[in-house]
């Protein structure tokens, strides 16, 4: 945690703009994001679970938001409640993003939901509230955007 005080201050008196824009810029929102995840790591899930609703509240002031974006934070949101023992919070939290139509399904999120997948495997009984978040998750593995560009015309997912 100190690590990221230190690289709030050097961000903070950082002098001149940033010229890099559009998919490569990294606002405060996706620093909040990225943010989370070390608290995740360190086994501090309420503290990430806090910077990933403080990047929930800063992408909705935005005019223009990345759905990418906003589904990392909403995985990084169940991520925590999982780390908490809380599936039925991690369900909840991905719910936008399981409601994501296929051509919206990146590699990068499902990858980060596949993640997702293995702690909920990890986790000490998650009854229904666990059936039916892996269920989803893999629902929304097997109709993403790469693997139905990965299927040759005539194949079907299976």
């Amino acid at each position: 945690m100190a690590a990221l005080a230190l690289a709030d201050t050097a961000r903070d008196s950082a002098e001149g703009g940033d010229d890099t824009g559009g998919l490569f810029a990294c606002g405060p929102t996706r620093q909040e994001n990225y943010t989370a995840a070390v608290p995740l790591r360190l086994g501090q899930a309420a503290a990430a679970l806090h910077a990933a609703d403080h990047a929930l509240d800063l992408i909705s002031t935005q005019p223009v938001r990345a759905y990418g974006t906003l589904a990392q934070i909403h995985i990084s949101r169940a991520a925590a409640y999982l780390a908490m023992d809380e599936p039925e919070g991690a369900h909840e939290a991905l719910s936008p993003v399981l409601a994501l139509p296929p051509d919206r399904r990146l590699a990068t999120v499902t990858d980060r939901l596949m993640e997702v997948a293995t702690t909920l495997g990890q986790v000490r009984d998650t009854g229904r509230a666990g059936a039916g978040l892996r269920a989803a998750i893999e629902e929304f593995r097997l109709n993403s955007a790469p693997r139905r560009l990965a299927l040759s015309p005539g194949q079907t997912a299976g």
